[in-house]
C-alpha cells in the first residue's frame, strides 16, 4: 500500500503544479511542490502557498483550502499504511519470538532439567 501512497502523493504534486500553472499562471516545478507537500504542518503549507500566490483572497484562498484538505487526506492514508505495516511486522516478530521460546523450552525439557519457560500461572510447578 506504500506504493499507492507514493502514487497518491505524486498525483497530489501533479494536481497542485497544474493548478498553479493554469489557474494562477505561476511557473512552478514539481520539485518545489514536492518540497511544499513535505512540510509537516498545514499552517506552514498555508503560509508558504499564500506567499507563493501573493495572497489568499477569493480563488487563491479556495485553492489553498482544497490543497490543505487533499494534503491532509493523503497524509492520513500514508500514516494508515505505515501503521498497518508496523502492526504486521510486530505481529510477525512476536510470532517468531514465541516460536523461538517454545524451541528453547522443548530443548530444556529434552535435556531432563524439567524447567519450564513462561509457565502458566494456573499450573502447578514442575
Amino acid at each position: 500500500m506504500a506504493v499507492a501512497g507514493a502514487a497518491s502523493r505524486g498525483q497530489l504534486v501533479g494536481w497542485c503544479t497544474q493548478q498553479l500553472r493554469k489557474t494562477f499562471g505561476l511557473d512552478v516545478s514539481e520539485e518545489i511542490m514536492q518540497y511544499v507537500l513535505s512540510i509537516e504542518s498545514p499552517e506552514e503549507i498555508r503560509e508558504y502557498v499564500t506567499d507563493l500566490l501573493q495572497g489568499n483572497e477569493g480563488e487563491k484562498g479556495q485553492f489553498i483550502e482544497e490543497l490543505i484538505n487533499k494534503w491532509q487526506k493523503n497524509d492520513q492514508e500514508l500514516t494508515s499504511d505505515a501503521l498497518q505495516k508496523s502492526f504486521k511486522k510486530d505481529g510477525t516478530r512476536e510470532q517468531q519470538f514465541l516460536k523461538e521460546e517454545d524451541e528453547v523450552c522443548q530443548f530444556i525439557h529434552k535435556r531432563g532439567t524439567r524447567q519450564a519457560c513462561s509457565p502458566d500461572p494456573r499450573s502447578p510447578p514442575l
